[in-house]
């Protein structure tokens, strides 16, 4: 993501692209595209490179168990502008994956809105929560307990800890500010009004005591007038 909060840097994911597309160009293997993008990426490479078989699967995977998250997933989503693309590679997981796994096979643009989505509305239900937690400490009554009945519905499910697992208020970590910031930048760019998003982005900013996301290596690079310029 851009220092400014403006939109999603994808240039990495644009020179891995520009370095294995023209290797790939007129085979049957598959370019998947893991890392989340903005909504249009897949289909902007397929324009570019049209003998390359692209398809957008992302991964959902948490910084505490990547690898439980991978080999039990809730949901696999495969989009490709091609249908058999999408069967191919929904047929390797088939190999790994239990019988009753549930996929999502569809356009990459369906796709890539998906996950910036999911991501976006985590964000949101965090904010959310920690609000309440304000309340709840302003009654002086326990939060935990309010957060316990609160999570029997399971129209609302988890992901109500406050502070969260770091100790902190607010969300950082590698994936959901990145991907919120990207979300309004997309929206931005469409001109589409997201005010309740963008003022759960000010509210982190405003409560979240460690900016993590600025001091993960390797993800900040600085630009030339001297800003720094997050990268996916």
């Amino acid at each position: 993501m851009f220092s400014d909060h403006s939109g999603t840097d994808l240039s990495i994911v644009e020179e891995v692209v520009a370095t294995f597309a023209p290797k790939l160009a007129g085979s049957q293997k598959v370019l998947a595209i893991k890392s989340t993008v903005t909504p249009g990426t897949t289909a902007k490479f397929a324009e570019i490179y049209p003998d390359v078989n692209f398809a957008f699967n992302p991964e959902f995977l948490t910084e505490k168990q990547p690898e439980n998250d991978f080999l039990h997933p809730d949901r696999t989503l495969i989009g490709a502008l091609d249908k058999n693309i999408a069967e191919r590679i929904k047929a390797l997981y088939e190999t790994i994956y239990p019988q009753d796994a549930k996929y999502f096979l569809s356009d990459p643009t369906t796709v890539e809105l998906a996950k910036y989505a999911s991501n976006a509305l985590l964000s949101a239900k965090i904010i959310l929560a920690n609000e309440i937690y304000h309340v709840a400490e302003a009654l002086k009554v326990d939060y935990d307990s309010v957060r316990e009945m609160i999570q029997a519905d399971p129209r609302i499910g988890g992901h109500l800890k406050v502070p969260g697992p770091d100790g902190d208020l607010g969300f950082g970590g590698k994936c959901l500010v990145k991907d919120l910031v990207g979300f309004l930048g997309l929206a931005r760019a469409l001109q589409v009004d997201l005010s309740v998003f963008e003022q759960i982005w000010k509210k982190n900013l405003k409560v979240r005591k460690n900016r993590d996301w600025e001091k993960i290596p390797g993800a900040v690079t600085k630009l030339p007038n001297g800003n720094s310029n997050s990268k996916h």
